[in-house]
Parts: structure tokens; sequence; C-alpha cells
């Protein structure tokens, strides 16, 4: 099952969207788009921890939208 992050739900007013088979793999994303395009050099625990909070499995959206 895929799992998916949008930078928009960890802060800034972005429309990226990260996806991989580990959260660990979307980390490495993360990180990786974080330095290139919002410019941080280190990324704060805090941050990281929202972006925890924020990973979802690709499928728990798509059954919401079924049901809502």
């Amino acid at each position: 099952m895929e799992k998916v992050l949008r930078c928009q739900d960890v802060g800034p007013d972005c429309s990226y969207v990260m996806h991989g088979k580990t959260v660990e793999e979307i980390f490495e994303k993360a990180s990786d788009h974080a330095k290139k395009v919002h410019r941080m050099d280190a990324i704060p625990k805090e941050l990281m921890d929202k972006a925890l909070a924020a990973i979802y499995d690709e499928n728990e959206t798509a059954r919401a939208v079924v049901k809502g």
C-alpha cells in the first residue's frame, strides 16, 4: 500500500505531493524537497513530527471519497 504526504499538510502553501512505499522513503523525498524548494538546511523535530502525523495510506483517501 502506497503512503502519501502532501507538503501543504505540513506547513507552506505548496502543492507538492510525495508518494512512497515506506515512511522512510517519504521522509527521504520530503527532506530532499524541503532542501531544494524551501531552502531548509535542517528540518526541525517539530516539523518532522507534523510530517509523520500527516502521512496517510493512499487507500484511506479513496475510501473516504467513496463513503463521503
